[in-house]
């Protein structure tokens, strides 16, 4: 008998398929595994990141509060010039007041560790502001908790720089919230108090975010009348500026003395009209018992005019020829403002008209010479470290070194021939006269 033998031949052909399968998804699972690492490992970096940054500002912040603590100090302790009136301050405040930033001229620049070098050298106030040597030759303060053991966790502020003069105002006028003052305290870039020959103010930084006031918009700005809020505000037109110029006397001010040195004008934006005028031309009206009544008497464009409204010529571009900034729309450069400073204080007082504005102010000598805001509006610049991260701070102070945050001048004055009585009730239908014929 014959046997025939048979082989079976098995399909292997589904079992490579499989393997090739489970590869690929396993190759698919590193892949999504190590892009969710990834994506976790740079969401940790990056908040990281951000709470350095976050805790290197706040010690930068830190910094520009200590410097508002060494200005009152020294401020409060000038003689005169470099003159203190105590041992303490003799060390710090040379190095405090009577700066610039002025980096390009090595001469007039700031060293990043003249103040804080200054006041560690007193021993006392350098413990009292937490300063002390970084290693390589300059100072740091520490701010926050102090853990010693773990030095990445310490902040610090350095490079401290104060710059209490300053080339240029900047301020906000707010139409509904008073008056912005700025004194006239000017001098030249060694020091030497000198009378303004001009003064260029620019408004409506032409910039859209918190710190500019908006592209503008200046489709029916011409005329020389005031026209209705709804009207007004129905664009981006830039605000209303109402500028007065204010001397007195510093040793004898009276009301007859202020009025006769009293100039204001009100600045109209406009396409057209111009972006010089002489200040003391705009003199206000009043009676001073001679008989006569010393209304101003305005030529502009020919015709006499007792309103003191001018038409400021304002531009998108800013290039309005007047020395303005290159982002504000509007400038008016006002000559006729030399004041004695020496014998005087001298004041600009802002008020905006129908929105809020940005502005800024220079001042030159009659040579042309860029003068210097002295202890005005003083600037702080500094740094601020967490660890490997770093953040600049570069602020604009208002002036404020007294207690009662120095209000340069009043918003609202009484002048009476009798006494005055403050003492009166005041109800929703009728009111109570405490004060009686005898005051």
């Amino acid at each position: 008998m014959m046997r025939r033998w048979c082989r079976r031949l098995v399909n292997t052909e589904s079992g490579q398929a499989s393997m090739v399968t489970v590869a690929m998804f396993m190759m698919l699972f590193a892949v999504v595994a190590v892009s969710f690492t990834y994506i976790v490992v740079s969401i940790t970096r990056q908040t990281t990141n951000d709470t350095l940054q976050s805790v290197a500002r706040s010690a930068a912040e830190s910094g520009v509060e200590d410097a508002k603590r060494l200005l009152v100090f020294c401020y409060k302790n000038r003689i005169d010039g470099d003159t203190y009136s105590t041992e303490e301050a003799q060390a710090i405040c040379p190095s405090v007041i009577g700066h610039t930033l002025d980096e390009d001229d090595p001469e007039k620049a700031i060293d990043c560790n003249s103040v804080l070098g200054a006041v560690y050298s007193t021993g006392i106030n350098g413990d009292e502001f937490n300063i002390e040597e970084d290693g390589q030759g300059g100072y740091r303060a520490k701010v926050g908790l102090d853990n010693s053991s773990d030095e990445a966790s310490v902040e610090y502020y350095q490079c401290l720089k104060i710059a209490t003069r300053t080339p240029i105002y900047k301020g906000v006028a707010n139409a509904n919230a008073g008056s912005a003052i700025v004194p006239l305290q000017l001098v030249d870039d060694k020091g030497n108090t000198v009378n303004p020959a001009r003064i260029v103010i620019s408004w409506h930084r032409n910039v859209t975010g918190e710190s500019g006031d908006g592209e503008v918009e200046l489709g029916g700005t011409s005329g020389v009348s005031l026209p209705s809020e709804s009207i007004w505000n129905g664009q981006n037109r830039p605000a209303v500026l109402r500028v007065e110029q204010l001397v007195a006397q510093k040793n004898n001010v009276s009301v007859d003395g202020l009025v006769q040195n009293d100039s204001a004008v009100t600045l109209r934006p406009s396409t057209g009209g111009t972006n010089n005028i002489n200040i003391t031309s705009y003199h206000p009206a009043r009676n001073d018992g001679d008989g006569a009544n010393d209304t101003p008497n305005v030529q502009y464009n020919g015709v006499s005019r007792n309103a003191p409204i001018v038409e400021a010529r304002c531009s998108a571009s800013g290039s309005l020829g007047a020395g303005g900034e290159a982002d504000y729309a509007c400038a008016m450069q006002l000559t006729g403002t030399t004041i004695d400073l020496a014998n005087n204080n001298g004041y600009l007082r802002l008020n905006a008209i129908y929105r809020d504005t940005h502005f800024a102010i220079r001042a030159y000598d009659s040579a042309g010479n860029q003068l210097y805001f002295d202890g005005v509006q003083p600037v702080v610049d500094v740094t601020g470290r967490s660890s490997d991260s770093f953040t600049r701070i570069q602020a604009n102070l208002e002036p404020a070194y007294s207690d009662d945050d120095t209000i340069w001048w009043p918003e609202y004055a009484i002048e009476t021939d009798g006494k005055v009585c403050k003492n009166i009730d005041v109800y929703y239908d009728n009111g109570t006269d405490n004060c009686g014929s005898s005051y």
